[in-house]
Parts: C-alpha cells; structure tokens; sequence
C-alpha cells in the first residue's frame, strides 16, 4: 500500500503552545496507513479552555472544557474528512500527572481526536482499551519518551 495523502489545516487559536504541525502530520500518516485509508482530511484546531468548553456544549451539550472533541465530516471506503479541537490549556495543566511534557499531552489529544475520526471509539471497556493501545503505539512511533508507560498512567490522569 501506497502512503496515504494527509491534508491537515491546522490553526493555533492560543499562543501559548509551539507549533508541533510536524508531529501532527506524522500522527496523521500512521492512522491513515493503520487504517488503510488513502487519503485522510481533517481541520484541527488548538484551543483554549473557553473555546473547548463553547464547543463542547455547543456539539456535545455538556458545559465543562475537555481535552478533545472530534467530529467525522464525511468520507468514502478509503478516505475521510474530519475535525479535531484540542485543549491546549488543559495539556499545560495535566502533563506533570501523565508524567510528560505539555507538548506530549497535546499530541496525545490530537492522536485521540484523529482515531475518533477514522472510527475508533472508547464507549465500551474493549473499545476503550483498542483506544488506549492505538494511541500507545503512535506515541512509540513518534518516539514520544514515556510512550509505552501510556496505557498504564491513563487511568491516573483525570480527562
């Protein structure tokens, strides 16, 4: 299989955090290729509590900010289109407890939001585990140190 064709628009919406595009597009490349999609669209946007909790409610009616909300936009056999919105301002402030870096935290969110793109869901304990495992094994590809203590720290670290 050929590599797939990643087309991430990624805008900052804070200024706090640097630009880690780079990692994202490489997050973005090992899910397509994982699930053999061709192509994979998706808006991501890196924002703030306040942000996070308007479209939280607005999209989902709970009234609280959370690491990451996604939405699939639309797609075909082998391609999707999405959206992924990460807390920015939440990574800052739980990065020390999952036992890495801001920037780390981040990834993991955009990571998250991605996989729920491509159709992976956490709602059951299975699903929640094949969850946690994906995202573990694009940390390690990434070379994110800490990468194969994820799964274990999960549950530790309040999302």
């Amino acid at each position: 299989m050929t590599m797939p064709e990643i087309d991430l628009d990624i805008h900052y919406h804070v200024r706090s955090v640097a630009d880690d595009s780079v990692r994202f597009r490489e997050a973005a490349q090992w899910i397509a290729h994982r699930q053999r999609l061709r192509r994979l669209v998706a808006s991501v946007a890196i924002v703030g509590d306040a942000d996070s909790r308007q479209w939280n409610r607005q999209h989902l009616g709970h009234d609280y900010a959370t690491d990451v909300i996604s939405f699939e936009i639309d797609g075909g056999s082998d391609w999707i289109d999405g959206e992924v919105i990460a807390n920015a301002e939440l990574a800052q402030r739980l990065a020390e407890k999952a036992g890495w870096c801001a920037e780390d935290e981040l990834l993991l969110y955009v990571i998250h939001g991605l996989l729920h793109v491509v159709g992976l869901d956490d709602q059951t304990p299975q699903q929640a585990a094949d969850m946690r495992q994906a995202e573990q094994e694009c940390l390690t590809h990434l070379g994110v140190p800490g990468a194969e203590k994820h799964v274990q720290r999960w549950s530790v670290v309040s999302y």
